[in-house]
């Protein structure tokens, strides 16, 4: 299986040298996105967890939510659309008959609800890391330079699914992060943000273990790079501007509320943020 990979990563890498058009994916990694944020009530850690794949081609890479994937697949497709507006008028149906029915579950229980919108395609050939991602009911993009982020390696190893990994270090935008990568897996990529290590990252957590990812499956595939669905809505900005506007809106979102609907929706303010736990990137501070 581990020659195999190997195998049809250098012949990917060879077809794509004389294809004009993007490379197609060879391999698909499936992680599991854990965020282990602090109950401010009840004083006890509550993992939020999500799964992302990550789609690996020669010379570029994309790392999205399947979920909410699929709810913009239907969004972007004029029967998709018909066919989540009817649910979410059968959900706001029985939320009418019967107070009791979440119409928002209601969907979430279908597979019509959104996860997590952050989503990032890595060009390794132009050491540029473009990120997508949504704040305050608003629409962004941005690029990110790979050469923020430079790794030390360590002598320390552990076994990841059945592959020998070995442990880098490195600081980020803030936190200070550890890796384990498999270097029989000749690709310099992992989740997230997170690539440049002579092999795939099969785990990484952050300093205080606050935000965390692990490798849940690893397999061949064929397939195109899925499209990003961005459109006119999507602002082009700046990281910084995105994840200060993000950690304003989080602790202020009962104000926020009121502001859009005019004051028509009122909320208290227990709606807005009061711990401690800071973003995945702190360096906006």
């Amino acid at each position: 299986m581990k020659k195999t990979i190997a195998l049809i990563i250098m012949a990917a890498a060879w077809i794509a040298a004389g294809a004009e058009e993007l490379p197609a994916a060879m391999l698909k990694a499936e992680y599991r996105q854990i965020t282990n944020s602090l109950n401010s009530k009840t004083g006890k850690s509550e993992p939020l967890a999500y799964k992302f794949v990550l789609q690996i081609a020669p010379s570029m890479s994309y790392y999205y939510n399947p979920q909410t994937f699929y709810v913009d697949s239907m969004t972007n497709d004029p029967q998709g659309k018909i066919i989540l507006d009817q649910a979410f008028s059968a959900a706001l149906q029985a939320f009418s008959e019967d107070r009791t029915k979440d119409p928002f579950k209601i969907m979430k229980e279908q597979g019509y609800m959104s996860e997590s919108r952050y989503r990032c395609r890595k060009d390794f050939n132009k050491g540029i890391i473009r990120v997508w991602d949504t704040c305050t009911g608003d629409s962004y993009r941005y690029d990110v330079d790979m050469s923020d982020l430079t790794w030390d390696l360590l002598d320390s190893t552990k076994t990841v699914l059945d592959y020998e990994c070995q442990l880098a270090t490195a600081d980020y935008h803030g936190r200070r992060w550890e890796a384990w990568f498999a270097p029989e897996i000749t690709v310099s990529d992992g989740p997230w943000q997170l690539c440049g290590l002579p092999g795939l990252i099969m785990e990484a957590t952050c300093e205080g273990g606050l935000y965390s990812f692990v490798i849940t499956g690893l397999q061949q595939c064929n397939e195109p790079l899925k499209p990003d669905f961005e459109n006119s809505k999507y602002f082009h900005t700046q990281r910084k501007s995105v994840l200060k506007m993000r950690d304003y809106g989080r602790r202020n979102r009962a104000d926020q509320i009121r502001a859009m609907t005019g004051g028509k929706v009122k909320i208290s303010s227990d709606a807005n943020y009061k711990g401690e736990d800071d973003l995945i990137e702190t360096d906006y501070h």
